[in-house]
C-alpha cells in the first residue's frame, strides 16, 4: 500500500475500505514539534499498536466502567457508552474509521498570521482541538506557564479533585491554548458540541485514573482527540505514553525526559530562536529557519537516555496490556 501521510512517528495507509484507515506506528519519536529524531527505539511501533488496541477495547467494554464504580457518577453517566474508532490490529497497524481533517490554512491579516476556521462542519470529521485534562502539576508542566489563567493555586505538585479540561488548536504549525469561548469558535460557534468534548473528555479522564491506579500507576494528564463519525462524538488517534504522563514513583512515563535531554543544546536553543524569527516573519515554517539558516540538527540521545526511552514504551505495555508488575522503566529513569 502506497502511505497516502508519513508523519513523525506513524504512517497512515488507505484500506480497501475507503471509509477506513491504516495507522502503521514506527519506532521513531519526536519532541518539540520537530519531527523523526536521529534516533529509533526498537518496539515501540508494536508496544503503541498494542496499547491502542487495549486502550480501545477496555473504553467500549460496560463492564469495565461498572468494575471501576464508575458507570453510575452523574458527571459520568451522561456521555456513556464511549465510541472510538478502532477495529482491529495487525502487529504494529491499527484499522481506524477515516475522518475528514478540515482545511485549517494560515494567511497574513494585517501583519499578523491569522488561521482560517471557516471550514463546513461535516458529519464525519475530525474537530481541530487538542483537548488537555489534568489531574495535578508534576514538574515540567506547561500549565504553571498559565497559572494566571485560574483562579486557584497553581504550584508543582498540586492536585486537583476533578480534572482540570483545557483546549489548544490541532492544526496550527504550533499548539496554541485557548480560552473556552475561543475553543467553541473553532467549532463554528457550537457551545453544545464543546460542551460534548467535555462532558467525554472528564469522563475518559477518570475511567484513565482509575484504571492506572488499580496498576500502581499515577496519572498526572493527557490529551485526547475527538471526532464526529456520522454524526455521533467520537474518540480517536491513540491513546498511549505519547499522549499521557503517568508515574511510579519518582519515574514519570513521558516524553518529558527526553525533552529534559535537549534543553540547552544548540540544536534546542536554535528552536527557540528560529521560532522568534518566524514569528517576526508571519511564517509557519520555521522547521527551515532552524536547518537552512541556523545549521542545527538534534543530536543522538546518550546511551542512558536510550535505554531509558526504550524502556518507557515497552515497559508501560507489560505493566497495562500484560498485568506484569515491572520496574524496567523505573530502574533505567534512575539510573539517568
Amino acid at each position: 500500500m502506497e502511505p497516502i501521510y508519513v508523519g513523525s512517528v506513524k504512517t497512515l495507509y488507505a484500506d480497501e475500505d475507503p471509509r477506513r484507515i491504516w495507522f502503521e506506528y514506527s519506532d521513531d519519536y519526536s519532541v518539540f514539534d520537530w519531527g523523526k529524531m536521529p534516533d529509533a527505539l526498537p518496539g515501540k511501533g508494536e508496544a503503541l499498536a498494542r496499547l491502542g488496541e487495549w486502550f480501545f477495547g477496555q473504553l467500549a467494554d460496560p463492564a469495565r466502567w461498572d468494575d471501576l464504580a464508575l458507570a453510575g457518577r452523574p458527571e459520568v453517566a451522561p456521555w456513556l457508552p464511549v465510541r472510538h474508532h478502532f477495529h482491529r490490529r495487525e502487529g504494529r497497524r491499527l484499522l481506524m474509521t477515516r475522518v475528514e481533517v478540515p482545511p485549517v490554512r494560515p494567511r497574513e491579516v494585517g501583519g499578523a498570521l491569522v488561521y482560517d476556521y471557516g471550514y463546513d462542519l461535516g458529519a464525519t470529521q475530525l474537530l481541530p482541538l487538542e483537548v488537555i485534562f489534568r489531574f495535578g502539576v508534576p514538574e515540567g508542566s506547561s500549565l504553571l506557564a498559565r497559572k494566571d489563567w485560574y483562579p486557584f493555586d497553581i504550584y508543582p505538585g498540586v492536585e486537583f479533585e476533578q480534572p482540570l479540561i483545557e483546549f489548544s488548536t490541532k492544526l496550527e504549525s504550533k499548539d496554541r491554548m485557548l480560552s473556552y469561548q475561543e475553543a467553541a469558535m473553532v467549532l463554528k460557534g457550537r457551545a453544545d458540541l464543546l460542551a460534548e468534548v467535555h462532558g467525554r473528555t472528564l469522563a475518559v479522564a477518570l475511567f484513565l485514573q482509575e484504571t492506572f491506579r488499580r496498576r500502581g500507576l499515577k496519572l498526572w494528564d493527557g490529551k485526547l482527540e475527538w471526532a464526529l463519525v456520522e454524526g455521533a462524538m467520537t474518540l480517536v488517534d491513540s491513546i498511549g505514553p505519547d499522549e499521557l504522563r503517568v508515574s511510579q514513583g519518582p519515574a514519570v512515563f513521558s516524553k518529558q525526559f527526553l525533552r529534559d535531554a535537549y534543553l540547552g543544546t544548540p540544536w534546542e536553543r536554535a528552536l527557540v530562536e528560529a521560532k522568534k524569527l518566524a514569528a517576526q516573519r508571519r511564517t509557519a515554517d520555521w522547521k527551515r529557519i532552524v536547518t537552512d539558516e541556523l545549521k542545527a540538527q538534534p543530536a543522538p540521545l546518550g546511551p542512558a537516555h536510550r535505554e531509558a526511552a526504550i524502556a518507557l514504551y515497552q515497559d508501560f505495555c507489560a505493566i497495562l496490556v500484560e498485568g506484569k508488575d515491572s520496574t524496567r522503566f523505573a530502574d533505567a529513569f534512575a539510573a539517568l
